[in-house]
């Protein structure tokens, strides 16, 4: 017998009614494949059928003694507010305070490439389909992303996202709508709310 600890990338996901869900599902299926799925609330036939359909791995939880003080919980992103404009001089003098230390790709990302970092990041290039990056520190990405992106830091400055790149930020998938084309802008996370500022 050959018992291994592994560390999982997880989403946890509270059924609340199965047409909300099952929206949701269909817009994120491809980057959800990527993740281990705890699924939280009633699992209807057209749930579970979706779900095994589409090969993702999941498990329901209802009867689950598990903590969940790591897994991040998705919030409603609101988009309320306008682009908040932020200047490049400013954006730079936050990174040199925030980054004593940080990984520096001045390359494009190749597809099937997996990078996994504790350190900030900055990425000269773009992120190519089929590519994978997962950060626990602020990143900045300096081409547009065509693969996957998690950051997990203080904030992630980007110029833009395909219609195959997915964005995953502090445990939320960022909606594509949410962001401009080949403009740099700036996530952050305020009272659980993602915030976006454009930088100029």
């Amino acid at each position: 017998m050959k018992v291994t600890q592994k560390n999982v990338r997880v989403f946890h996901i509270e059924i609340d009614d199965e047409a909300s869900f099952l929206d949701y599902f269909r817009k994120n299926s491809l980057l959800l494949k990527e993740f281990f799925l705890l699924i939280e609330g009633n699992i209807t036939k057209s749930i579970a059928f979706v779900l095994d359909q589409s090969g993702v791995c999941y498990k329901e939880i209802n009867h689950c003694a598990i903590r969940f003080g790591g897994i991040k919980k998705e919030t409603p992103l609101v988009e309320e507010e306008p682009l908040k404009k932020e200047s490049v001089s400013e954006t730079i003098t936050e990174q040199v305070k925030q980054m004593p230390k940080l990984k520096l790709y001045d390359r494009p990302i190749r597809s099937g490439e997996e990078i996994v970092e504790s350190l900030p990041i900055v990425i000269f290039g773009r992120v190519n389909s089929g590519a994978k990056v997962f950060c626990e520190e602020s990143m900045s990405i300096y081409g547009i992303i065509d693969g996957l992106v998690q950051c997990d830091g203080d904030y992630i400055v980007l110029s833009g996202i395909s219609p195959r790149g997915h964005l995953i930020f502090n445990g939320e998938i960022v909606d594509r709508e949410m962001l401009k084309q080949n403009v740099l802008q700036k996530i952050v996370m305020r009272d659980n709310v993602i915030e976006i500022k454009e930088v100029v």
